[in-house]
């Protein structure tokens, strides 16, 4: 198997988590603009709700490429599996890391010059 084949393959099983957990996904990005917005005052609430927003949306169009054509699978088995609790032999996601105390005034980094 050549490394084109590992990275199709590996393409593949990312697009297939991202559409099992999409919605964890989603609150999970709403959280994290959430916080973001409450760490920085408020400051930057348009660009987390547009950063917010483009991430969501990422997160649609992987789900609904991961999802089996509407005519190939039929509708009656689609719909069962989107309702259904995640079988036991998955694996649980790994828990969060904490979020550093980081100031709303910190700067960032100057950028590195190659």
């Amino acid at each position: 198997m050549g490394i084109a084949d590992r990275l199709k393959d590996l393409k593949t099983k990312a697009v297939d988590a991202t559409a099992e957990r999409s919605d964890k996904i989603h609150e999970a990005v709403e959280k994290v603009a959430t916080t973001a917005d409450a760490r920085t005052g408020g400051k930057y609430h348009d660009k987390i709700q547009q950063a917010g927003a483009k991430a969501g949306s990422l997160v649609d169009g992987l789900a609904a490429s991961g999802q089996p054509e509407a005519g190939a699978a039929g509708s009656a088995s689609a719909e069962p599996s989107a309702s259904a609790e995640p079988s036991a032999s998955a694996e649980p996601a790994p828990p969060a890391e904490p979020v550093a105390d980081v100031p709303a005034d910190a700067a960032a980094p100057p950028p590195i010059d190659a």
